[in-house]
């Protein structure tokens, strides 16, 4: 493999890089180093210079940047929402980010460029920057003034773009010489090339340059993202949103660090409850979405089943940025019901066929109607107790797995044609016995005669067939979901069994129990998957996969550059797929997803 090749600096700074990288790859440095330097000095260049040298795939460890946060315009809730996004964890608040972190005490270099034009910089610092240097592995760049404080580094390494010795001279005016600029301006870029940092513009000028609708108003909904934009970032300084707080277009209209922002710094109930509660709620997945058109339909899945007004209304907001992007959304919200604190979710069978099975912290279970998402009733679980997975049999049985492993089995009413209750129990105990610590558990609904798939925590997957139990070794790690379906079920229950299998390892495997698993992975991640669904009806097979930074992917298992890709804003606990109906579990409760064209290459 050839040496790693970082990009050119120009201007004579390549002594000031070398610094940076010497930093950088040095374990004894302080953990945070500051970037000084009057405006023009490039500091923002050198560590955008940085992250490009440091976030190629051949990057050594130790100079490799995992995050990048350009901070101008930022608050603090929005920083931490694009860091998540960055180190693939799923966070809303400082506290979850934190965390999602110590858990991992891998080397995090994180690299923040215009720290000084953040929202506010000593908030940001105080609140989020000095608490995640509070913890050992993490390592901080930023460029900063030099009365910007941080206090969780003692005696932080500095870099001084004003100082002469980071500027070679005579490259320098070579530099100067090939562009065409006065060598006198030594050492600063800016003031050689002339640049200046225009003054941000107040609301009320913003607000003029709004085109007028029939009656003279402001249209602001044709007002362009720019624009929109703008007038967000006003709002932010000001600390007023005026008339953009009430009309959710207007939000998924605009750029989300900024109206991040303004809603940060508003007075609280300046924006209606709903809105900004729905705008929290989908933040990790709205921060880093570019198509205004998703960004309306992840609002309005987070509006649904709040009653923040006429569904229709949201609605009508979401197909209107439809129209008005550059291309619409391939999916919208159906139904979403709030269930706060949900631990686990499964599609049902049997007597529950076409519901959704929904468990709460303390194991009590709750069926919901998957049309519309009426809660229809509460399944009878004696002793009750947390839950991390269940399973619904095609004979009428529930198959619980509790946080420490255990397995039960409820029947709540009469068998149905299908494994009796007590065949199911001595399939489930060879499983025990064949199995490690179970972690995940599935059934597949058209296979009657089945039990369901055990997966457990050294990464393997147990089918039970025929009175003998299959195993296959399929991750690195433990099993943290699974997915069982029937291929081929005509006649009705005489199908051949496929199983889906994600790990802590952020792998998605396929395997026929009796046949060898695919060789390679149908799907990797670099984080842990959290849910899986396959649906091998007349829409033809599919697989959807959610790993923990809140990503969902549905993909055609014929077609292979068939994928959708989306975001809620949080991890998905469970998912069931059926056609073009996408149900999904979340930490707050459940939602329907149509899929408007489940058969759209990826672009």
């Amino acid at each position: 493999m050839g040496q790693h090749r970082i990009p050119p600096l120009h201007a004579g700074r390549r002594d000031a890089g070398a610094a940076l990288l010497g930093w950088l790859k040095d374990p004894r440095a302080p953990r945070l180093c500051r970037v000084l330097g009057a405006a023009g000095s490039g500091r923002t260049h050198l560590l955008a210079w940085l992250t490009a040298g440091g976030t190629a795939p051949d990057t050594p460890v130790e100079q490799r940047v995992n995050a990048f946060l350009p901070a101008a315009g930022y608050g603090v809730r929005a920083a931490v929402w694009q860091l998540g996004q960055q180190l693939g964890v799923s966070a809303r608040t400082v506290g979850e980010l934190l965390d999602r972190l110590a858990s991992d005490p891998r080397r995090t270099v994180i690299c923040v460029p215009e720290l000084d034009q953040a929202l506010d910089p000593v908030r940001l610092v105080a609140e989020l920057l000095d608490p995640l240097l509070e913890l050992p592995h993490v390592r901080l760049v930023a460029e900063a003034t030099a009365d910007l404080v941080f206090t969780a580094v003692a005696e932080p390494a500095e870099l001084d773009l004003d100082d002469p010795r980071w500027t070679d001279r005579a490259r320098w005016d070579a530099w100067c010489a090939s562009e065409g600029l006065d060598p006198a301006a030594y050492p600063n870029p800016g003031r050689a090339v002339g640049a200046v940092l225009p003054a941000p513009p107040a609301f009320a000028d913003l607000l003029a340059r709004v085109p007028l609708d029939a009656d003279g108003r402001p249209h602001l909904v044709a007002a362009g993202t720019e624009l929109l934009t703008g007038l967000w970032a006003a709002a932010a300084r000001s600390g007023d949103p005026g008339p953009l707080a009430a009309d959710p277009l207007l939000y998924a209209l605009a750029e989300p660090v900024a109206v991040t922002a303004a809603l940060e710094a508003a007075a609280p109930g300046t924006a209606p409850a709903a809105l900004d509660a729905a705008w929290q709620a989908a933040g990790p997945a709205l921060i880093d979405t570019p198509e205004p058109a998703v960004r309306a339909h992840q609002l309005r899945a987070r509006l649904l089943g709040t009653d923040p007004g006429d569904p229709q209304d949201l609605a009508a907001a979401a197909f209107a940025a439809d129209r008005l992007g550059t291309a619409p959304c391939r999916w919208t919200a159906r139904w979403a019901r709030r269930h706060p604190d949900t631990a686990a979710t499964a599609p049902g069978a049997g007597p529950y066929r076409g519901r959704w099975l929904l468990a709460d912290p303390n194991g009590a279970v709750h069926t919901l109607a998957s049309a519309d998402g009426t809660v229809l009733g509460r399944i009878t679980v004696p002793g009750p107790k947390p839950l991390r997975a269940l399973a619904a049999t095609p004979g009428g049985s529930l198959v619980l797995l509790d946080q420490w492993g255990g397995l039960d089995l409820v029947t709540p009413g009469p068998p149905t044609p299908g494994l009796d209750p007590h065949a199911l129990d001595e399939a489930l105990a060879r499983l025990r016995a064949a199995a490690g610590e179970p972690t995940a558990l599935a059934a597949a609904a058209d296979l009657p005669h089945a039990a369901p798939a055990l997966g457990d925590s050294d990464g393997t997957v147990h089918w039970h067939h025929g009175g003998s139990v299959l195993g296959e070794k399929l991750h690195t790690g433990p099993v943290t979901a699974l997915a069982a379906a029937a291929v081929d079920a005509e006649p009705a229950g005489l199908g051949m069994p496929l199983l889906a299998s994600g790990g802590l390892d952020g792998a998605v495997r396929l395997w026929g129990p009796g046949d060898e698993p695919m060789p390679e992975p149908a799907d990797r991640r670099p984080c842990p998957v959290t849910a899986l669904a396959l649906d091998t009806g007349a829409s033809g097979p599919a697989l959807a996969a959610a790993w923990s930074d809140g990503l969902i992917r549905v993909r055609s298992l014929e077609v292979s550059d068939t994928v959708l890709d989306l975001r809620l804003g949080s991890p998905a606990t469970g998912l069931s797929l059926v056609g073009s109906i996408l149900l999904v579990g979340l930490p707050e409760g459940s939602l329907a997803l149509e899929l408007r064209d489940r058969s759209t290459p990826r672009h």
